[in-house]
């Protein structure tokens, strides 16, 4: 497997337990009870602040998430991986990996920094991913 579809599979892991810190706050703030429920969110109180962070960094990695599987994607189709798009991958990786933790604990300097290098990294993947298909 290459070391782009490596990449892929890591932040898919992360992706996949990305809701850890929300049900953890979840759990902190409405008990194991409202977990096992319905969720029914009438009366509720809102999560504090680190929960409403950690639903935020999720949800970030949502958004993010989608484009980037598509460009390491469509580099597979295409045969276009090369050195620059291995480092491209993992650059991604690592800025999702601050970008979560700095997200949660309210640190908007190093969230909003490692937002933009993994933005970039996935445009310099979907550029290299459409200049393959031409």
């Amino acid at each position: 497997m290459s070391y782009e579809m490596t990449i892929l599979a890591l932040v898919t892991l992360l992706y996949m337990f990305s809701w850890l810190p929300v049900l953890l706050a979840k759990f902190q703030a409405y008990g194991g009870r409202w977990l096992l429920s319905n969720r029914a969110t009438d009366g509720l109180p809102p999560l504090p602040e680190l929960g409403q962070r950690a639903v935020h960094a999720q949800e970030n990695l949502k958004e993010s998430y989608p484009a980037f599987a598509v460009a390491v994607l469509l580099l597979a189709f295409s045969g276009g991986f090369t050195h620059t798009t291995a480092m491209a991958a993992l650059v991604f990786l690592l800025a999702r990996l601050v970008h979560m933790p700095a997200d949660i604990v309210g640190m908007p300097w190093l969230r909003t920094s490692s937002w933009g290098v993994g933005f970039v990294a996935t445009l310099y993947l979907l550029i290299m991913a459409l200049a393959a298909l031409v």
